[in-house]
């Protein structure tokens, strides 16, 4: 069976913002789910470890991973804010290409077609943060010091802020829309 790349004209008119709101919400939580999940794992090997003995001087390897990893979780907030935003500023640019070329069968399409972008927009952002969080739990694991696991909650907060909601969604349609007339 060919495998469809794209979805037809159809499939985006016939889009509607609460179905796809609760597509995004699921999406969301899963991503939030697994970085949760892996937390209680990360937890369970640490604490369920009996302590290791220890040299009069620790190798400072771990350390160096626990740093970068803040800093990749800190580098992945801000892009989780600007990412998203010029993948979207391209969708949209998109859409109103085909709005203006008249390649789109209507508005409904329009209209789905900025859901899609919307999506694309929440799932970029929510990635760039859940590998954060991964990172900062390998480093968790590692080290076993409590700051990765202080930099995951951070992180989840962050997750929380980019979770769509019925308002953010119809705010970022409205600015949209009104972009493209």
């Amino acid at each position: 069976m060919p495998q469809q790349s794209e979805m037809t004209p159809e499939q985006y008119a016939a889009l509607e913002p609460d179905k796809a709101l609760f597509t995004m919400r699921i999406i969301a939580g899963a991503l939030i789910a697994g970085v949760v999940t892996f937390g209680g794992v990360a937890s369970f090997i640490v604490f369920g470890q009996a302590p290791a003995a220890q040299p009069g001087n620790p190798a400072q390897g771990p350390n160096v991973l626990m740093y970068f990893a803040m800093a990749f979780a800190a580098g992945a907030v801000v892009m989780s804010f600007v990412v998203p935003n010029l993948i979207s500023a391209a969708g949209v640019k998109g859409v109103a290409k085909m709005a203006q070329d008249g390649t789109a069968t209507g508005p409904k399409e329009l209209f789905g077609r900025l859901l899609a972008v919307a999506q694309t927009k929440m799932i970029v952002a929510l990635a760039l943060v859940e590998g954060a969080a991964f990172f900062n739990l390998i480093a968790f694991i590692v080290t076993k010091s409590l700051i990765p696991p202080a930099v995951v909650g951070a992180l989840l907060l962050v997750m929380a802020i980019h979770f769509p909601t019925k308002f953010k969604l119809a705010r970022w349609l409205e600015d949209q829309q009104r972009l493209l007339s």
